[in-house]
């Protein structure tokens, strides 16, 4: 039972990980899914436009000057409708990104929330008794809410606090906010490695 729990926080983890990961491909994520057909009528009135103005920059406004209009009035209506069509993409991006924010807040963040709530003091592993100071040992084995009501244990039993086992239980909270640290930090050495 254990052991699916902590694969379960790992795929989770890894998965919210590999999303802020990807997050800079998010517009292309949702041009693909939802916003496909405004996407390609866009790039379609671009390259439009960059063809009449080539025309236009190839034909002289003193020996051509009707043409020259026509063209110049052609990208007009092109900007018009460039416009238009960045607006629609806008509103259907922004679409796109609320579906996708409610999907990874319900296959992702919900579980691992309620994972932690829910198996947040199962031990993952344990530590020989003595390696960390006591009050560290006691956010391992309970989580952080142990250091939240470290002044009242002090109220309710004055004195030092006698250790109640041989060996640390690591709590699967603590763990799986160590392996989101761990996670962080390795991004942060290959991102300045890369840079």
């Amino acid at each position: 039972m254990q052991s699916s729990v902590i694969w379960v926080s790992i795929a989770l983890v890894v998965a919210l990980r590999v999303l802020q990961w990807g997050s800079h491909y998010r517009d292309n994520v949702i041009d693909a899914i939802w916003c496909k057909p405004g996407a390609l009528k866009l790039g379609e009135l671009s390259r439009k436009r960059q063809d009449l103005q080539r025309q236009q920059r190839s034909t002289s406004a003193q020996d051509e000057y009707a043409k020259w209009t026509k063209l110049n009035r052609q990208i007009s209506q092109l900007d018009t409708q460039l416009t238009e069509a960045q607006a629609q993409l806008k509103q259907t991006r922004q679409v796109g990104e609320k579906a996708l924010s409610r999907l990874r807040l319900i296959l992702l963040t919900a579980p691992l929330l309620l994972l932690r709530f829910w198996k947040g003091k199962v031990a993952v592993y344990t530590l020989p008794q003595g390696m960390f100071p006591r009050m560290i040992e006691t956010i391992l084995s309970q989580g952080w809410a142990a250091l939240a009501m470290a002044p009242m244990r002090y109220v309710w039993a004055p004195g030092a606090l006698k250790p109640l086992q041989l060996e640390t239980p690591v709590c699967l909270g603590i763990w799986i906010w160590a392996l989101t640290k761990v996670l962080d930090t390795a991004e942060f050495v290959v991102r300045s490695l890369i840079q």
